[in-house]
C-alpha cells in the first residue's frame, strides 16, 4: 500500500476506536462498527493518527463511508487518489462493480460539493432503507405463521455450522463468509447463519455480515433466480433471526429502496421500516476511466 501524506491508514482497533463518536448516531453503525473493531474486512484512513477530523472507511463488499469534517481539502484530494489507485481496483478484482458511498458529516459540514468535485459530478443518488427490529411484532408473526420455517419439497433449511460447511462441496458458504469476515473461525465465534440446500448444493444463505457488539447486520442471498419466489429467503431469514435472538443479540436489516422483496421479507419478520437516507453510487470502471 502506498503512503499518502496527510492520509493515515488506521490498521489497529485501538487507533480506529477514536472514530467511534463519529458513528454513534448513524444508520450504518453496525457495518462501520464491525470494521472499526477489526472484526470484519475493511480499511480505515484518517486525516491524522490522533484526534482525526475526517475519515474514509471501506467495509469490503458493502460500502464506502466518508465521515467527519468535509472542509479538509488535502484529505479530500488524497481520498480520491487512494480510491482510484488502490481501493477501487482491489474492489473490482474482488468482483465488485459498483462504488457505493454514504456520508456522515459532523454538524455544520456538507459533503455534497466535495462529492461533486471528487467524482466529477458523476455520482448518482439512491436511497437506503434501514429497519429496526421489533421483537413483539416478530413474535406475533411467528404465531400467525407456524409454517414459516418450512421450505418446499426438495429443499432443506440448515443452520450454518461446521457440519454444513463440510457438506458444502462447492464452498459457497465459505466464499460468502470470507467476503466479509477475516476467517471462518471468527464467523463461528461472533456470527450466525442459515442456508438452504437443494439436491446437495447450497442455493441460498443468510448470515451475519457485520457485527458490532450485540448488533448483527443481515446479508441474504438466493444465488440462482430459479430458486427465488418459493419462500426460501423468508425461511432462511426467520431461522437466522431466531439464531441471533438465541445469542441474546439484535438483528439489523438495511436494503435499497428498489429491493422490494427484501423490504417485504423484513417487514414480515417484525422489522419496522425507518426513514430512507441517501446513498451515492457509480460504476467503478466508469470512475477509473475518467
Amino acid at each position: 500500500m502506498r503512503g499518502y501524506t496527510m492520509l493515515v491508514l488506521l490498521d489497529q482497533p485501538s487507533q480506529r476506536k477514536q472514530l467511534a463518536p463519529f458513528i454513534s448516531k448513524t444508520n450504518g453503525h453496525v457495518v462501520m462498527g464491525g470494521v472499526l473493531a477489526g472484526l470484519q474486512r475493511g480499511c480505515v484512513y484518517a486525516d491524522q493518527l490522533h484526534d482525526p477530523n475526517s475519515a474514509l472507511i471501506w467495509a469490503k463488499n458493502e460500502m464506502f463511508y466518508l465521515i467527519g469534517r468535509s472542509d479538509n481539502e488535502q484529505f479530500n484530494s488524497l481520498v480520491r487518489e487512494v480510491l482510484v489507485q488502490d481501493l477501487l481496483p482491489e474492489a473490482l478484482d474482488a468482483g465488485e462493480d459498483m462504488l457505493n458511498l454514504e456520508v456522515y458529516p459532523e454538524p455544520g459540514s456538507d459533503w455534497s460539493p466535495v462529492l461533486d468535485h471528487m467524482f466529477n459530478g458523476r455520482l448518482r443518488e439512491g436511497l437506503r432503507v434501514p429497519f429496526q427490529f421489533n421483537l413483539a411484532k416478530y413474535g406475533q408473526w411467528l404465531e400467525r405463521s407456524s409454517s414459516s420455517l418450512f421450505v418446499p419439497p426438495g429443499y432443506e433449511l440448515q443452520v450454518i455450522d461446521r457440519a454444513a460447511m463440510l457438506e458444502d462441496k462447492s464452498c459457497i458458504i465459505e466464499q460468502e463468509i470470507l467476503k466479509f469476515w477475516h476467517s471462518v473461525e471468527d464467523f463461528f465465534q461472533y456470527g450466525v447463519g442459515t442456508c438452504t440446500v437443494h439436491q446437495g448444493k447450497v442455493v441460498g444463505t443468510c448470515i451475519s455480515v457485520f457485527v458490532r457488539g450485540i448488533h448483527h447486520e443481515t446479508g441474504i442471498n438466493t444465488y440462482d433466480p430459479i430458486h427465488r419466489g418459493k419462500g426460501l429467503a423468508t425461511a432462511m431469514a426467520s431461522a437466522y433471526v431466531q439464531s441471533v435472538l438465541e445469542r441474546k443479540c439484535v438483528p439489523h436489516w438495511t436494503t435499497e429502496d428498489f429491493r422490494h422483496d427484501s423490504i417485504t421479507i423484513a417487514s414480515k419478520l417484525g422489522f419496522e421500516q425507518g426513514r430512507a437516507y441517501p446513498v451515492y453510487y457509480m460504476p467503478i470502471q466508469e470512475l477509473l476511466d475518467c
